[in-house]
């Protein structure tokens, strides 16, 4: 196969400066004819040769910016509501940033005044309150306690930012998600801030929630929760969680005795709202994000790339 001939140092040297010209100082191909006396097609030739030779290389910064056609896809194919989808490049950290300004995005636009907006917490979703530009006057309402001492990733926390922001009442839970059994529990659902908390369950519009994933382990839950609890819930089959709510991999509800021992929002609460939002990253998540879709809990979902192509290339109903 017959190669380009080398280029002399004089003809390389034309070429970058024609590039210049074009693609640094926006110059018309007519104006860079004229400066160097060549016609308006051998300047077209240059530029193309650039190119070719790798003289001119060009880069889209395209991280974090919409895939309108693979959130379709998601949409379509996972009989979804609504979806949206961000390009990523695979590093978890970098993703997640942009889905959760992605997140806070969609909800900007889409949330009315007067709505009831529910939040569970985690990375992704604290990233999405320090991200949300402004937001209708809604009220916002904690879905679940505490779990952890990171004061900022904390759902309280959470509600907190965004009532500031919206400008709404404020619903927060002043108590552990999990305690050690389920007579606690009780007692603390009584409490007048908590009862008042989850008396809004029912009202809430809209909810956004985070994902847990325990297949791998990438659950703050799941850290927090002792090691044998933790071994007896996966042996039990657990592969995502979402707010208290424990599922297994074909979507079936697991561990209803741990449920009794956390302050949440139940799973069938969550099934009761009419817009519920996942928000989530990463091709490590792809395992229990199947599994909470097969469970029927989400009407949408904001992710990148990565994990939208993993769940379509895996079908739901597989």
């Amino acid at each position: 196969m017959a190669t380009e001939p080398a280029l002399s140092v004089a003809e390389r040297s034309a070429l970058v400066a024609v590039a210049r010209r074009f693609y640094l100082e926006d110059r018309s191909k007519v104006e860079i004819a004229d400066e160097f006396g060549y016609s308006r097609f051998k300047v077209a030739r240059m530029l193309e040769q650039a190119r070719a030779l790798g003289v001119v290389t060009i880069t889209l910064h395209d991280q974090g910016t919409v895939i309108p056609e693979l959130a379709q896809r998601l949409v379509d194919e996972l009989g979804l509501a609504e979806a949206v989808v961000v390009e990523s490049d695979g590093s978890e950290v970098v993703a997640r940033q942009h889905v959760a300004e992605a997140a806070a995005d969609v909800l900007s636009r889409t949330l009315r005044d007067g709505e009831v907006l529910g939040m569970s917490w985690g990375r992704t979703l604290s990233a999405m309150t320090e991200a949300l530009p402004s937001l209708p006057s809604v009220s916002v309402v904690q879905l679940t306690g505490t779990v952890g001492s990171n004061f900022e990733q904390s759902p309280v926390e959470i509600v907190r930012k965004v009532a500031l922001t919206s400008g709404g009442s404020a619903y927060p839970i002043f108590a552990p998600m999990v305690v050690d059994n389920a007579a606690t529990a009780a007692a603390l659902r009584q409490q007048p801030d908590v009862a008042q908390a989850i008396r809004m369950f029912g009202d809430v519009t809209t909810a956004v929630l985070a994902l847990g994933s325990w297949d791998p382990v990438e659950s703050q839950l799941a850290e927090a929760i002792p090691d044998a609890q933790r071994a007896d819930l996966l042996g039990r089959g657990v592969v995502a969680e979402v707010a208290a709510t424990l599922i297994a991999s074909d979507g079936s509800l697991v561990a209803p005795d741990f449920a009794d021992q956390c302050i949440a929002i139940g799973a069938e609460q969550i099934r009761a709202i009419p817009r519920v939002l996942l928000v989530a990253a990463g091709e490590r998540k792809a395992s229990a994000a199947r599994a909470v879709l097969r469970a029927g809990m989400l009407s949408g979902i904001v992710t990148d790339r990565v994990l939208a192509e993993a769940l379509l290339d895996d079908s739901i109903d597989g």
